[in-house]
């Protein structure tokens, strides 16, 4: 007798598994678009100084995500804890207590980034010669930035509630439509024929603040859980023991923006801005890989949590287990994509863009490490075990840069330099993090 198909079963029903499928297809929509969006910003700007100064900004952007002190984290793992436990009350008072919280770091990002922009020659920052921007405007651009970026990050605080509540998939449909607006919005522009950065960045970082914005009213109306954000759920004990948790995550994010957001602003520095481009076409087209293991790690996290929580270790080790089965696969699959980079870039972008054959090889070699480092940062995230992400990963930061800039100004290596110094840092907690967890398993 054949077996039935049991569309109660646990396994295909349980939040994990409806969250990979969930986050796999709207990720899947949301690469699409967003490879479409980066193609259409490269042809939207005339000039590949003006493309990397978009790039380089936004990477530099993305620093001030972390600046909510990790209590954007901290919320995220305290959140899952009360929830499991079914402490609805307890569950209010630490939304309601990190939402006011972050009005401070809100504030001070958008004070700090209007008033210090106008002291900063930036066209000497990303290297433009000449006349094609003036540093007034290029003032002007970072201000209006970095005043929507900050909104935007403030509203992403709904993200660790949507995390905690296993409804991980609504955060990749919420990217994914922000990227079909902006694609629609900017199409516009492109056949307009209007060439600015500035209504540019309105629009796609504006984008993004409506929506956000919205989708917190929707969460906090029909969630099931209860939930609730108000002023008198706020509550100043748990000041603490938020911030506790939230500054071990910033000083470990910070460390990790250092790695992985720095090198655009290394290359406009040392190199040249018109360096970035090729640059970050080949880590995007390479980090397909890194996003379909995000994808899993995304619910792992949480699963980590209630897990540890409900005492189940076990369930832990055998996660780990097959986590590592996914990494063996995505190995294979970051060598063959590298392999035919060439023909993808070309296809995607529609130029001719030169990417050396060297870089494409350390670019393979720091995905792979990169994805084996994840999953073990996120296991150890789970379990609240960041004293050793903080001691791998301030190491890693220490030497990236100095390394960085030590290839570049004594090698031919040129742009390659960069991917190999973050490489280099990346040893440590690619050793280190592996032979921890292990050994923590061991000892449950």
């Amino acid at each position: 007798m054949k077996a039935k198909f049991n569309l109660r079963n646990p396994l295909i029903n349980g939040p994990i598994i409806r969250n990979i499928f969930g986050i796999g297809f709207y990720r899947a929509i949301g690469v699409l678009t967003n490879f479409l969006l980066v193609g259409l910003i490269y042809r939207y700007f005339s000039d590949d100084v003006l493309n990397g100064i978009w790039l380089t900004i936004f990477s530099i952007l993305t620093w001030i995500t972390f600046f909510d002190f990790g209590m954007g984290n901290s919320l995220r793992n305290k959140l899952t804890e009360s929830i499991s436990k079914n402490d609805i009350k307890l569950s209010n008072m630490y939304i309601s207590t990190t939402y006011i919280l972050m009005i401070i770091p809100t504030i001070i990002i958008i004070i700090g980034a209007t008033i210090s922009a106008n002291f900063i020659n930036w066209k000497k920052i990303f290297s433009v010669n000449g006349d094609l921007i003036s540093n007034e405007y290029l003032t002007l651009f970072i201000c209006v930035v970095f005043i929507l970026y900050s909104l935007n990050f403030y509203f992403s605080i709904i993200f660790a509630i949507l995390h905690a509540i296993f409804k991980s998939y609504l955060i990749t449909g919420i990217q994914a439509l922000v990227n079909v607006i902006n694609i629609i919005f900017i199409s516009v522009l492109y056949l307009l024929d209007v060439d600015d950065l500035i209504l540019l960045g309105g629009i796609y970082i504006g984008t993004s603040v409506v929506v956000l914005f919205i989708t917190t009213l929707l969460i906090f109306k029909f969630n099931k859980q209860n939930l609730s954000l108000s002023y008198k759920f706020f509550n100043k004990s748990l000041i603490k023991d938020i911030a506790n948790v939230g500054f071990k995550f910033l000083i470990l994010q910070l460390a990790i923006i250092v790695l992985f957001n720095t090198d655009n602003f290394l290359i406009s520095r040392y190199i040249g801005v018109n360096q970035v481009t090729p640059y970050q076409l080949i880590n995007k087209l390479l980090s397909v890989n890194t996003i379909i293991l995000g994808i899993v790690l995304t619910p792992i996290w949480t699963k980590v949590i209630r897990d540890t929580s409900e005492n189940k270790f076990n369930e832990n080790k055998k996660t780990l287990l097959k986590l590592l089965v996914v990494f063996s696969i995505l190995v294979i699959g970051v060598i063959i994509l590298g392999l035919i980079s060439p023909l993808i870039l070309k296809i995607w972008v529609g130029s001719n863009i030169l990417v050396s054959n060297k870089l494409t090889i350390f670019m393979v070699l720091f995905t792979i490490i990169h994805m084996w480092c994840n999953i073990f940062q996120v296991i150890l995230n789970g379990l609240s075990k960041l004293n050793i992400q903080m001691i791998c990963y301030g190491m890693a930061a220490i030497t990236n840069i100095p390394v960085s800039i030590y290839l570049v100004q004594h090698t031919d290596l040129g742009v390659v330099a960069i991917i190999l110094g973050t490489i280099f840092s990346l040893v440590v907690p690619a050793i280190i993090l592996p032979i921890y967890t292990v050994r923590y398993f061991t000892k449950i």
